[in-house]
Protein backbone atom coordinates (compact mmCIF):
# COMPACT_ATOMS: atom_id res chain seq x y z
CA UNK A 1 0.00 0.00 0.00
CA UNK A 2 1.23 3.42 -0.71
CA UNK A 3 2.48 5.72 2.91
CA UNK A 4 -0.84 6.70 4.33
CA UNK A 5 -0.67 8.57 7.98
CA UNK A 6 -1.36 5.50 10.11
CA UNK A 7 -1.86 7.56 13.18
CA UNK A 8 -5.02 9.88 11.11
CA UNK A 9 -6.43 6.07 9.90
CA UNK A 10 -6.10 4.81 13.33
CA UNK A 11 -8.04 7.80 14.62
CA UNK A 12 -10.32 7.29 11.97
CA UNK A 13 -10.90 3.68 13.06
CA UNK A 14 -10.73 4.81 16.79
CA UNK A 15 -13.80 7.48 16.12
CA UNK A 16 -16.43 4.98 14.50
CA UNK A 17 -15.55 2.55 17.67
CA UNK A 18 -19.10 2.60 19.83
CA UNK A 19 -17.79 1.48 23.15
CA UNK A 20 -15.04 1.60 25.00
CA UNK A 21 -13.46 -2.47 23.99
CA UNK A 22 -11.67 -3.14 20.73
CA UNK A 23 -12.30 -6.64 21.50
CA UNK A 24 -16.13 -6.51 20.72
CA UNK A 25 -15.82 -3.56 18.17
CA UNK A 26 -13.26 -6.40 16.08
CA UNK A 27 -16.05 -9.16 16.81
CA UNK A 28 -18.69 -6.96 15.85
CA UNK A 29 -17.21 -5.81 12.31
CA UNK A 30 -15.58 -9.14 11.95
CA UNK A 31 -11.96 -7.98 12.26
CA UNK A 32 -8.75 -9.82 13.56
CA UNK A 33 -8.39 -8.71 17.04
CA UNK A 34 -4.22 -9.53 17.41
CA UNK A 35 -3.70 -7.84 14.18
CA UNK A 36 -6.02 -4.79 14.75
CA UNK A 37 -4.74 -4.68 18.72
CA UNK A 38 -1.36 -4.65 17.27
CA UNK A 39 -1.76 -1.80 15.00
CA UNK A 40 -2.29 0.07 18.02
CA UNK A 41 0.43 -1.05 19.79
CA UNK A 42 3.03 -0.14 16.79
CA UNK A 43 1.12 2.56 15.15
CA UNK A 44 0.93 0.48 11.92
CA UNK A 45 -1.31 0.35 9.18
CA UNK A 46 -4.67 -2.30 9.24
CA UNK A 47 -4.65 -4.37 6.00
CA UNK A 48 -7.24 -3.57 3.21
CA UNK A 49 -9.21 -5.99 3.49
CA UNK A 50 -9.45 -5.10 7.36
CA UNK A 51 -10.51 -1.36 5.98
CA UNK A 52 -12.78 -2.34 3.78
CA UNK A 53 -14.70 -4.94 6.17
CA UNK A 54 -14.58 -1.61 8.17
CA UNK A 55 -16.21 0.87 5.51
CA UNK A 56 -18.82 -1.51 4.52
CA UNK A 57 -20.22 -2.39 8.14
CA UNK A 58 -20.57 1.27 8.80
CA UNK A 59 -21.60 2.59 5.66
CA UNK A 60 -18.92 4.96 5.63
CA UNK A 61 -16.94 6.36 2.45
CA UNK A 62 -13.78 4.13 2.11
CA UNK A 63 -11.72 7.65 0.65
CA UNK A 64 -12.72 9.30 3.93
CA UNK A 65 -11.29 6.60 6.17
CA UNK A 66 -8.16 6.07 4.37
CA UNK A 67 -7.59 9.83 3.01
CA UNK A 68 -9.50 11.69 5.40
CA UNK A 69 -10.60 13.36 2.59
CA UNK A 70 -13.95 14.70 2.52
CA UNK A 71 -16.28 15.60 -0.66
CA UNK A 72 -15.58 18.54 -2.28
CA UNK A 73 -19.64 18.44 -3.98
CA UNK A 74 -22.02 21.15 -3.23
CA UNK A 75 -25.05 18.57 -3.51
CA UNK A 76 -23.59 16.33 -0.71
CA UNK A 77 -23.65 19.31 0.90
CA UNK A 78 -27.10 20.22 0.19
CA UNK A 79 -28.35 16.67 1.28
CA UNK A 80 -26.43 17.01 4.72
CA UNK A 81 -28.18 19.63 5.85
CA UNK A 82 -30.96 18.39 4.05
CA UNK A 83 -31.02 15.34 6.55
CA UNK A 84 -29.82 16.67 9.53
CA UNK A 85 -33.19 19.53 9.37
CA UNK A 86 -35.31 16.95 8.09
CA UNK A 87 -34.24 14.93 11.31
CA UNK A 88 -34.80 17.74 13.53
CA UNK A 89 -38.10 18.87 12.11
CA UNK A 90 -39.44 15.37 13.33
CA UNK A 91 -38.04 15.65 16.78
CA UNK A 92 -35.62 12.99 16.05
CA UNK A 93 -32.31 12.39 18.05
CA UNK A 94 -29.14 11.78 16.24
CA UNK A 95 -29.24 8.27 17.64
CA UNK A 96 -33.02 7.53 16.85
CA UNK A 97 -32.33 8.64 13.21
CA UNK A 98 -29.33 6.50 13.05
CA UNK A 99 -30.96 3.79 14.65
CA UNK A 100 -33.77 3.76 11.84
CA UNK A 101 -31.06 3.74 9.40
CA UNK A 102 -29.09 1.10 10.99
CA UNK A 103 -25.78 3.70 11.23
CA UNK A 104 -23.82 3.99 14.51
CA UNK A 105 -24.71 8.20 15.71
CA UNK A 106 -21.21 8.94 15.26
CA UNK A 107 -21.47 7.96 11.32
CA UNK A 108 -24.57 9.52 11.21
CA UNK A 109 -22.81 12.96 12.21
CA UNK A 110 -20.06 12.63 9.85
CA UNK A 111 -23.02 12.68 7.04
CA UNK A 112 -25.07 15.54 8.46
CA UNK A 113 -21.07 17.13 8.60
CA UNK A 114 -20.83 16.78 4.88
CA UNK A 115 -17.68 14.93 5.60
CA UNK A 116 -18.66 11.99 3.63
CA UNK A 117 -19.74 10.93 0.57
CA UNK A 118 -23.40 10.11 0.20
CA UNK A 119 -24.10 6.65 -1.43
CA UNK A 120 -27.07 6.26 -3.82
CA UNK A 121 -28.01 3.65 -1.49
CA UNK A 122 -28.34 5.45 1.59
CA UNK A 123 -29.65 8.40 -0.22
CA UNK A 124 -32.84 6.06 -1.30
CA UNK A 125 -32.60 4.75 2.37
CA UNK A 126 -33.00 8.00 4.19
CA UNK A 127 -35.94 9.14 1.73
CA UNK A 128 -38.24 6.30 3.16
CA UNK A 129 -36.69 6.48 7.15
CA UNK A 130 -37.90 10.83 6.20
CA UNK A 131 -40.68 9.73 3.87
CA UNK A 132 -39.86 12.59 1.44
CA UNK A 133 -38.67 12.21 -2.69
CA UNK A 134 -35.06 12.25 -2.84
CA UNK A 135 -35.54 15.27 -4.53
CA UNK A 136 -36.31 16.75 -1.40
CA UNK A 137 -32.94 16.21 -0.30
CA UNK A 138 -31.37 17.91 -3.00
CA UNK A 139 -32.99 20.79 -3.49
CA UNK A 140 -31.34 24.27 -2.60
CA UNK A 141 -34.57 26.49 -1.94
CA UNK A 142 -34.28 27.49 1.48
CA UNK A 143 -38.16 25.97 2.30
CA UNK A 144 -38.05 22.28 2.65
CA UNK A 145 -40.86 20.43 0.63
CA UNK A 146 -42.91 17.12 0.01
CA UNK A 147 -43.08 15.32 -3.28
CA UNK A 148 -45.74 16.78 -5.37
CA UNK A 149 -48.99 15.16 -5.49
CA UNK A 150 -49.41 13.41 -8.92
CA UNK A 151 -52.38 10.86 -9.44
CA UNK A 152 -51.94 9.45 -13.10
CA UNK A 153 -55.73 9.38 -15.08
CA UNK A 154 -56.10 6.01 -17.44
CA UNK A 155 -57.80 7.65 -20.30
CA UNK A 156 -59.71 5.93 -23.56
CA UNK A 157 -59.93 6.78 -26.91
CA UNK A 158 -63.27 9.15 -26.47
CA UNK A 159 -61.85 11.03 -23.72
CA UNK A 160 -60.46 14.42 -23.58
CA UNK A 161 -59.01 16.25 -21.02
CA UNK A 162 -59.92 15.07 -17.82
CA UNK A 163 -62.17 17.20 -15.46
CA UNK A 164 -61.72 16.63 -11.20
CA UNK A 165 -64.14 17.90 -9.50
CA UNK A 166 -64.07 18.99 -6.08
CA UNK A 167 -60.07 18.51 -6.42
CA UNK A 168 -57.45 20.82 -6.61
CA UNK A 169 -55.60 18.95 -9.67
CA UNK A 170 -54.39 20.33 -12.57
CA UNK A 171 -54.33 17.95 -15.74
CA UNK A 172 -51.09 17.10 -17.47
CA UNK A 173 -50.64 15.26 -21.20
CA UNK A 174 -48.62 12.19 -20.51
CA UNK A 175 -46.42 11.36 -23.89
CA UNK A 176 -43.57 10.11 -25.25
CA UNK A 177 -40.35 11.90 -24.99
CA UNK A 178 -40.06 12.97 -29.14
CA UNK A 179 -43.35 14.56 -28.12
CA UNK A 180 -43.04 16.22 -25.47
CA UNK A 181 -39.57 17.56 -26.82
CA UNK A 182 -41.15 18.71 -30.15
CA UNK A 183 -44.53 20.05 -31.01
CA UNK A 184 -45.22 22.98 -28.65
CA UNK A 185 -48.89 21.84 -29.09
CA UNK A 186 -49.33 18.20 -28.15
CA UNK A 187 -52.64 16.54 -30.62
CA UNK A 188 -55.40 14.43 -29.26
CA UNK A 189 -53.87 10.57 -30.54
CA UNK A 190 -50.05 11.53 -29.29
CA UNK A 191 -51.66 11.60 -25.43
CA UNK A 192 -51.55 7.95 -23.77
CA UNK A 193 -52.59 9.47 -20.25
CA UNK A 194 -52.83 12.42 -18.27
CA UNK A 195 -50.91 13.22 -14.53
CA UNK A 196 -52.80 15.29 -12.74
CA UNK A 197 -50.89 17.39 -10.47
CA UNK A 198 -51.74 19.66 -7.27
CA UNK A 199 -52.14 23.43 -8.22
CA UNK A 200 -49.28 24.33 -5.71
CA UNK A 201 -47.02 22.29 -7.41
CA UNK A 202 -48.13 23.76 -10.77
CA UNK A 203 -48.40 27.43 -9.46
CA UNK A 204 -49.24 29.38 -12.98
CA UNK A 205 -47.33 27.11 -15.10
CA UNK A 206 -48.98 26.44 -18.06
CA UNK A 207 -46.80 24.64 -20.24
CA UNK A 208 -46.50 21.49 -18.88
CA UNK A 209 -46.16 18.32 -20.28
CA UNK A 210 -45.03 15.10 -18.28
CA UNK A 211 -43.02 12.13 -20.08
CA UNK A 212 -41.31 8.86 -18.89
CA UNK A 213 -37.46 8.78 -18.19
CA UNK A 214 -34.79 6.82 -19.57
CA UNK A 215 -31.35 5.44 -18.07
CA UNK A 216 -30.25 5.29 -14.75
CA UNK A 217 -27.76 7.65 -14.11
CA UNK A 218 -30.53 9.92 -11.65
CA UNK A 219 -30.98 7.19 -9.15
CA UNK A 220 -31.83 7.24 -6.71
CA UNK A 221 -34.05 10.28 -7.62
CA UNK A 222 -34.94 8.96 -10.60
CA UNK A 223 -35.72 5.36 -12.07
CA UNK A 224 -36.03 4.21 -15.87
CA UNK A 225 -39.59 4.59 -16.50
CA UNK A 226 -40.55 7.04 -13.76
CA UNK A 227 -42.59 10.26 -14.94
CA UNK A 228 -41.52 13.28 -14.74
CA UNK A 229 -43.49 16.58 -15.14
CA UNK A 230 -41.62 19.27 -17.04
CA UNK A 231 -42.21 23.41 -17.72
CA UNK A 232 -41.20 23.67 -20.98
CA UNK A 233 -41.29 27.37 -20.58
CA UNK A 234 -38.72 27.50 -18.29
CA UNK A 235 -35.03 26.72 -19.74
CA UNK A 236 -33.14 28.70 -18.08
CA UNK A 237 -30.04 27.07 -16.56
CA UNK A 238 -30.50 26.75 -12.28
CA UNK A 239 -27.16 25.33 -10.76
CA UNK A 240 -28.59 22.11 -8.40
CA UNK A 241 -31.80 21.83 -10.27
CA UNK A 242 -33.54 19.55 -12.26
CA UNK A 243 -34.09 19.65 -16.27
CA UNK A 244 -35.52 17.11 -19.23
CA UNK A 245 -33.22 16.58 -22.08
CA UNK A 246 -34.19 15.29 -25.00
CA UNK A 247 -30.71 13.37 -26.23
CA UNK A 248 -30.04 9.85 -28.08
CA UNK A 249 -33.50 9.75 -28.83
CA UNK A 250 -34.59 9.33 -25.37
CA UNK A 251 -35.23 12.23 -22.49
CA UNK A 252 -32.82 11.54 -19.89
CA UNK A 253 -33.07 14.16 -16.42
CA UNK A 254 -29.97 15.99 -15.46
CA UNK A 255 -28.28 19.12 -13.53
CA UNK A 256 -26.77 20.98 -15.97
CA UNK A 257 -23.70 23.28 -16.97
CA UNK A 258 -23.19 25.60 -19.85
CA UNK A 259 -19.25 26.26 -20.73
CA UNK A 260 -19.34 28.51 -24.35
CA UNK A 261 -21.48 26.41 -26.77
CA UNK A 262 -21.01 23.23 -24.78
CA UNK A 263 -24.11 22.00 -22.56
CA UNK A 264 -22.32 20.00 -19.25
CA UNK A 265 -24.99 17.03 -18.47
CA UNK A 266 -24.13 15.56 -14.45
CA UNK A 267 -25.63 13.05 -13.52
CA UNK A 268 -26.27 11.48 -9.60
CA UNK A 269 -26.01 7.81 -9.76
CA UNK A 270 -21.99 8.03 -9.13
CA UNK A 271 -21.83 5.33 -11.53
CA UNK A 272 -23.11 7.50 -14.82
CA UNK A 273 -21.19 9.39 -16.87
CA UNK A 274 -20.93 12.85 -17.24
CA UNK A 275 -22.35 13.24 -21.22
CA UNK A 276 -21.54 16.94 -23.18
CA UNK A 277 -23.88 18.14 -26.18
CA UNK A 278 -22.26 20.38 -28.68
CA UNK A 279 -25.10 22.90 -29.08
CA UNK A 280 -23.59 23.65 -32.34
CA UNK A 281 -25.17 20.53 -33.42
CA UNK A 282 -27.84 20.13 -31.51
CA UNK A 283 -29.48 23.94 -30.66
CA UNK A 284 -31.87 23.04 -28.10
CA UNK A 285 -31.85 19.96 -26.16
CA UNK A 286 -33.62 21.16 -23.35
CA UNK A 287 -36.81 20.21 -22.91
CA UNK A 288 -37.84 22.28 -19.86
CA UNK A 289 -36.96 22.13 -15.57
CA UNK A 290 -38.38 19.50 -13.78
CA UNK A 291 -41.30 20.39 -11.18
CA UNK A 292 -42.15 16.71 -10.36
CA UNK A 293 -41.92 12.97 -10.91
CA UNK A 294 -44.11 9.73 -10.11
CA UNK A 295 -43.06 6.46 -9.61
CA UNK A 296 -45.61 3.37 -9.38
CA UNK A 297 -44.16 2.56 -5.02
Amino acid sequence: MPNFNSAEILNRILALQEGPSLAAYCKTVGLNYEGIRKCFQRKGLPDTESLAKIAEYFQIDLQWLIYGKQPTSILNLIMAKKIRLCRISRGWSQQQMAAKLSLSPQVLELYEQGKCLFSSDLIQKCSEVLEVHPCALTDDGSIMFQSPQLKIFQTTSAQKVPQIAGEDFVSIPLTESAIAAGQPIIPQENIEDYVLLHIRAAGKRTNLVASRVDGHSMEPMLHPGDIVVIDRDDKIIVKNKMFAIYHEGGLTAKFLEQKDNLLILRPINPNAEIQIIDLNENPQPIVGKIIGAWKDL
